[in-house]
């Protein structure tokens, strides 16, 4: 009864032939399917609504994934979809200002500027939005009425949103006479101010690493470096045996991958900031991966130093720069280096410098590379592709248009690139998937804009002269 009831209701309306039709099953048979799409005609809804569900799942956890990517330094903050939207962004002095800028706790971008002739140096606050000034503390002093900063160099030690700023300041007179001052600036940017200045002697240099500051000072024999703390109590003292190079007026001490480097005439010096150990010296010398200083001699190969400058091995070829870098694979140094008429893409193994793997890759001017979770990405003049950085086994590779620009972005769910079709057409920005290398989307860039740029989470663009900059988004 129970299916009887059931065929019942199944073909509840459905009309019997009349006895003089013919044969009589293809009938049932077509009004039984007739009957059936009738009651389950909500079904073809239901799998379009499924499978929206599915892929809202799906970017649910691909937003996820790219939230947590985007901690790392040099990912976007946002996903950049298309068509992009340009805003413009700041003045002329803007691009100068991000080049140098920093991140303070209140969320603006605290830059310096040194404007020239008759007018001293500035740290000065744009907003992240919109590029507007907020605020500016002058660093500089004028020595005479048509006197200018020669030099003016700031750090914060820190990677995250800074509270100080400490500046080494150069001021003289017009022209290149002298005589010039040093001052040491602290600048507050909450308070918005400088809080005290202290002389250095002429054409010092100043740093700070973490919690230590170092002070550089030049002698006709080396160079003296100080390292204290941010203020004043002494650390450590290390002289280096080597002269400043002449033609370097400023920018001769610095800071990167938690080592002071040094400009010598015959060699570059690298000092631990910690204690003023001297680590190492080269012709010269770089951070590559996990701070492993990197020494490229004049003649001869390459030697991976480590990161405390005590390691021996050898390299044919040269690290990679990588942006961003998770720091992800930590043993695993990718480099470019020279194969017969081309170049191949290896991963090396950076405490031995023993190969790991090795693929084709034509490393140029054009070409860039980032690591995030253990998948190192490039691209070549022409490909875009992403290998497993412990092993090299091919994640995916795929053929795209000439790239026009230096280096790949990423916000954390695509490969950004800006592309030409050919040598004319205009510029466009391609967005590759990260799990499969399928190009998304492509969208011309705004008119007058000949070049993209990140910094600090954000994506601008600018013309050929840089003097007019938009926030993309």
């Amino acid at each position: 009864m129970g299916a009887d009831r059931m065929a019942e209701v199944q073909l509840d309306d459905v009309t019997e032939p009349e006895p003089q039709q013919d044969p009589v099953a293809p009938s049932r048979t077509a009004a039984r399917a007739r009957a059936l799409l009738r009651r389950w005609w909500p079904a073809p809804v239901t799998v379009v609504l499924a499978l929206v569900a599915a892929q809202m799942v799906a970017d649910r956890r691909d937003e996820a994934a790219a939230e947590r990517l985007r901690a790392t330094p040099g990912v976007l903050a946002e996903t950049v979809t298309a068509p992009l939207e340009a805003a413009p962004w700041g003045t002329a002095d803007a691009m100068g200002l991000l080049m140098s800028g920093t991140r303070t706790a209140d969320g603006l971008i605290a830059g310096v500027l040194t404007p020239g002739s008759g007018e001293p140096a500035a740290v000065v606050a744009l907003d992240p939005g919109t590029g507007e000034e907020r605020w500016r503390a002058e660093i500089g002093v004028l020595v005479t009425e048509d006197g200018y900063t020669r030099s003016a160099a700031c750090t914060s030690g820190s990677d995250g949103p800074a509270a100080t700023l400490w500046c080494a300041v150069t001021d003289g007179p017009s022209g290149d006479v002298g005589p010039v001052t040093t001052r040491l600036v602290e600048v507050d940017l909450a308070a918005r101010a400088v809080v005290s200045a202290r002389e250095l002697e002429p054409g010092a240099e100043a740093t700070v690493v973490g919690d230590v500051l170092v002070v550089g000072v030049r002698r006709d024999d080396g160079v003296v470096l100080t390292g204290s703390d941010v203020r004043g109590t002494e650390r450590w003292r290390t002289e280096v045996d080597d002269p400043v190079d002449p033609s370097f007026w400023s920018g001769w001490l610095v800071s990167a991958g938690g080592h002071l480097f040094v400009q010598g005439t015959a060699a570059t010096w690298a000092v631990d900031p910690a204690d003023g150990r001297i680590e190492a010296d080269a012709d010269a010398l770089y951070a590559a991966r996990g701070d492993a200083l990197v020494a490229v001699p004049t003649t001869g190969a390459l030697r991976l130093l480590g990161p405390d400058g005590s390691a021996t091995a050898t390299l044919d070829g040269y690290p990679l720069y990588l942006s961003p870098d998770d720091g992800s694979a930590p043993g695993v140094q990718p480099v470019s280096a020279p194969d017969g008429s081309g170049s191949v893409v290896r991963g090396v193994e950076a405490a031995t410098g023993r190969t790991l793997w090795e693929r084709p890759g034509e490393s140029g001017p054009r070409s860039g590379h980032l690591m995030l979770d253990g998948v190192l990405y490039g691209t070549d003049l022409t490909v875009v592709w992403a290998v497993d950085a412990l092993t090299g086994a091919e994640r995916w590779s795929v053929t795209a248009p000439p790239v026009d620009g230096t280096g790949l972005m990423t916000d954390g769910r695509h490969l950004l690139r800006a592309e030409r079709e050919d040598g004319t057409a205009d510029l466009v920005l391609s967005a590759y998937d990260l799990g499969s290398g399928r190009r998304a989307w492509t969208t011309p860039v705004p008119d007058g804009v000949d070049s993209l740029w990140s910094w600090d989470g954000a994506l601008y663009g600018y013309g050929s002269d840089g003097r007019e900059m938009v926030l993309l988004r």
